[in-house]
């Protein structure tokens, strides 16, 4: 079975994410609670609208399912999906401040460390177990983060609080299984939107009343978020989770070329070292699917 537009659709996917950094940083002047309010915002919209005009019997199917549970399974159901929600609202806000407060190299990192705390939390928590490979790489990652402590605790501190929330919130949404997964992240983002206006004062101070701001805005939450996660799911239907997995990679890698070329971050010998530790690390964690990727994309 070919599936060539899968790869496509993931490897695009994560293209786009890669330029993230360069709308973001297009909205500098404003704050980070500020732009997680109106993503959010735009986002929902977004989605609403594709929910009801052509996903409705995804809402039927998930709304049967949900309600042939049992009560306590429902009740998980609901704290699954509105922790994931808090848990990308965190995520979310922290890297946006991250992008535009500290740096872009700071944000990539977090993203190259993500999945590895992933497979790591869902050994302790999921019983998902490593191969001894693994557990090198996860020291490996551990000796990198202590170097690049070395250099800035804060810029360390900001990308494991990035990656420990994403992290969290993808180990929580492995036990969500059955659902549609638009259906779960339109709920979740609902919920985010309602959490936020609760919050609107402490987020924005004065409504922006720019028009470049709301353009920026609907750029970041059309092409930058639902954009990439249609194409994610699309993907998905054809792959599996563990090669996207790896695909993921390419977003990290293209937010630090775009921070050394466009933005012109600067980075020291010690950093050096510690993302070469990195790479080493990442490599030999996902060797035996790095094998089993190549081996697909040639067939």
């Amino acid at each position: 079975m070919n599936n060539r537009k899968h790869y496509a659709a993931a490897i695009s996917a994560f293209v786009v994410w890669g330029f993230f950094s360069i709308p973001l940083r297009a909205l500098r002047d404003y704050t980070a609670g500020e732009i997680l309010y109106f993503r959010i915002t735009f986002s929902l919209i977004i989605l609403l609208t594709i929910m009801l005009v052509f996903r409705k019997s995804a809402i039927r199917n998930d709304l049967s399912l949900f309600k042939s549970f049992e009560k306590p399974q429902r009740r998980q159901l609901i704290a699954l999906t509105l922790g994931g929600a808090a848990l990308l609202i965190v995520n979310w806000l922290i890297f946006i401040y991250v992008i535009n407060a500290i740096n872009i190299k700071t944000a990539s990192f977090s993203y190259f460390i993500c999945p590895v705390l992933t497979a790591v939390l869902g050994n302790f928590l999921l019983k998902e177990r490593l191969t001894p490979l693994q557990w090198i790489a996860v020291l490996l990652c551990a000796v990198s983060c202590v170097l690049l402590g070395l250099n800035s605790v804060l810029e360390l501190g900001y990308s494991f609080a990035v990656a420990i929330s994403y992290a969290l919130y993808l180990v929580s949404q492995r036990r969500n299984h059955g659902f549609d997964r638009l259906v779960v992240l339109t709920v979740q983002i609902a919920f985010a939107f309602v959490v936020l206006s609760c919050a609107y004062p402490l987020l924005v101070d004065a409504v922006p009343t720019s028009g470049f701001f709301y353009g920026m805005i609907v750029i970041v939450a059309g092409v930058f978020t639902v954009l990439p996660l249609f194409l994610n799911l699309f993907a998905l239907n054809r792959i599996n989770s563990t090669t996207v997995g790896i695909l993921l990679y390419i977003n990290p890698l293209m937010n630090f070329v775009i921070a050394f070329v466009i933005f012109h971050e600067t980075v020291t010998q010690l950093q050096i070292v510690g993302y070469a530790i990195i790479l080493v690390a990442l490599v030999l964690f996902n060797y035996p699917n790095l094998k089993k990727l190549r081996t697909r994309l040639t067939q």
